[in-house]
């Protein structure tokens, strides 16, 4: 394998990674509204969910290197296209998931990341704050894919080293805590099988973002890649997945209470050991999971643009598309979250999830499984019959 090959493999597991690893995930509302809430089942449920992530992008990005299609609508319609007349109603449901989670996500990237840098630099007001944020991303995003592999690459480096840093110092001081709460079983919610679909809602959530992951593919040259790729993503995910779980699971059932404990993550790092250093840490992965975040989601769609606006027109350059569109997908996510829309939004994150697994998950899935049954059961309707 080139050396090129071996950056792009790791370059593309890592854009999954920081895409992944959003406000929601940093602030630590996901791991306890998606896992911990339900108990001690918190430390297995998150290796479903990446499991079933790791699965649907395999399937996603097999077909984007064999047929050379990375913006999410061309790899769509691709992707469908041997379920004829079914093929506009999936790929649609694809577009339509991608841009509720791209306006969703990055407003509410904008306004945390804003209260953050507001909370690192008092001085600084939202509007300066939130500005400065799309700024930064609106100029990560329209120089292209590899600078965006290469800018994920960086953040996804740091925004490991801190979540280690904070976890596992966690882990130590609370280690007893986390085997008292496994020891006992507690369960809450209504037991094992409303968690095991919690897990399969939130690896809809992450799927809805196909558009992100799809986007950056090209650096994968064939199969070998793809496997490479996904294995890495997996236990990236997974891992970090899995241990900030667990280490939310050590303050169970405190970090329940939703009214005494806005942000899951202040209250672990404060009884985890990490005092006024790790909320410094703690500050800084915040800020970077909400901008790694805003550029994977805001580059899928301006991709997806671009890519429509060169066959409409039969350019061969792409960027001031790039740079146009990527402009109006900030625009329009900054407008969300400056008008104070966020609280109602985040609430739509458990909609998607539950949507994107029948409309996403499971047909991606079952196309692969299926695809060569399918395509040869349509070309025997339309090979012409022998000439007698």
């Amino acid at each position: 394998m080139s050396d090129r090959s071996k950056w792009g493999v790791w370059a593309v597991a890592f854009v999954w990674f920081t895409t992944h690893f959003g406000g929601g995930f940093a602030s630590g509302r996901q791991l306890v509204d998606f896992y911990v809430q339900y108990g001690w089942y918190a430390i297995f449920t998150p290796l479903i969910s990446a499991g079933l992530i790791t699965w649907v992008l395999y399937c996603a990005w097999s077909f984007s290197v064999k047929h050379g299609v990375y913006d999410y609508r061309s790899w769509s319609v691709a992707y469908y296209k041997p379920l004829g007349w079914l093929e506009p109603l999936f790929s649609g449901c694809i577009e339509v998931m991608y841009l509720i989670i791209l306006f969703m996500a990055t407003g509410v990237a904008f306004s945390t990341g804003g209260e953050t840098l507001m909370q690192l630099a008092p001085g600084l007001s939202y509007n300066v704050t939130t500005v400065g944020i799309a700024i930064f991303i609106f100029a990560l995003t329209i120089w292209g894919a590899e600078t965006v592999r290469k800018a994920a690459t960086v953040m996804a480096v740091l925004i490991i080293g801190g979540m280690l840093v904070i976890y596992v110092s966690n882990l130590v001081v609370n280690f007893s805590a986390l085997t008292a709460v496994v020891g006992s079983l507690p369960s809450a919610n209504g037991g094992f099988w409303p968690a095991i679909w919690q897990s399969v809602k939130y690896a809809g959530l992450q799927c809805s973002l196909i558009g992100a992951y799809t986007a950056v593919a090209d650096s994968l040259h064939d199969q070998s890649d793809v496997k490479k790729a996904t294995f890495i993503g997996f236990v990236v995910n997974a891992g970090v997945l899995l241990l900030a779980a667990t280490g939310a699971l050590s303050h169970y059932p405190a970090i329940l209470d939703k009214t005494a404990i806005r942000l899951p993550i202040t209250y672990i790092t404060r009884h985890g050991g990490g005092g006024d250093a790790g909320m410094v840490i703690f500050s800084l992965v915040m800020l970077l999971a909400v901008i790694s975040t805003g550029v994977g989601l805001i580059y899928g769609g301006a991709r997806r643009i671009s890519t429509w606006w060169m066959k409409v027109t039969g350019a061969t350059s792409s960027r001031k598309t790039d740079i146009a569109s990527s402009a109006v997908y900030v625009a329009i996510s900054w407008y969300i979250a400056s008008f104070g829309l966020i609280q109602l939004i985040a609430r739509g994150y458990a909609w998607v999830g539950i949507l994107s697994t029948p409309l996403v998950v499971i047909p991606i899935i079952l196309m692969a499984a299926f695809r060569g049954k399918l395509e040869r059961s349509k070309a025997a309707v339309t090979e012409p019959a022998p000439e007698a």
